[in-house]
């Protein structure tokens, strides 16, 4: 009976002992697959990379802005803040959407108004301006400008690219 329970146990060890070093072997190569499968997401993201158009980005932007009113200054094509925010992040962030929103338009008896006044300080193309890559996906437009009604004035512009696309991130004038 004695020579039983030895060879018994003998046996269990043996086979959970195999066990271990199958499932040391299996976790090795899922961690290989994983690394691999990490290189190859990283590569084919560094790939994928649109240039970015910054001109045609901060056009559209103020084009999205400016929205067509009747006399009143009520905005025909969308009827809310909301609206408009979501319009905006075509091709800007979230937060920065809200506060241009915020800004530039009120919600009155259920329908969206333009604040009256100038639209803020923007790039002005016929001048020189620099875009400095940050990283892989950011970018920072600077360019120095003046004018009459805002005097002199540097624009910092941030770009981000955000699902497979490139937006306004923020910006700031000083």
């Amino acid at each position: 009976m004695r020579y039983i329970s030895m060879l018994l146990l003998f046996s269990m060890v043996s086979i959970t002992a195999g066990c271990g070093a199958d499932l040391n072997k299996v976790a090795q190569n899922h961690t290989e697959m994983m690394v691999s499968s990490f290189e190859t997401k990283a590569e084919a993201k560094s790939i994928a990379v649109k240039e970015l158009d910054e001109v045609t980005l901060t056009k559209e932007l103020t084009n999205r802005v400016v929205q067509k009113t009747d006399d009143q200054y009520k905005v025909e094509n969308f009827s809310s803040k909301e609206e408009m925010s979501n319009h905006l992040q075509g091709v800007a962030s979230e937060e920065l959407s809200n506060k241009i929103t915020d800004f530039y338009y009120e919600e009155k008896d259920g329908a969206l108004y333009l604040k009256p006044t100038e639209l803020f300080p923007w790039v002005d193309y016929e001048n020189d301006y620099d875009v400095k890559k940050m990283n892989e996906f950011e970018y920072q437009l600077v360019q120095s400008n003046q004018s009459d009604l805002y005097g002199n004035y540097t624009i910092n512009i941030n770009f981000e690219y955000v699902n497979n696309d490139w937006i306004i991130q923020n910006f700031t004038i000083k």
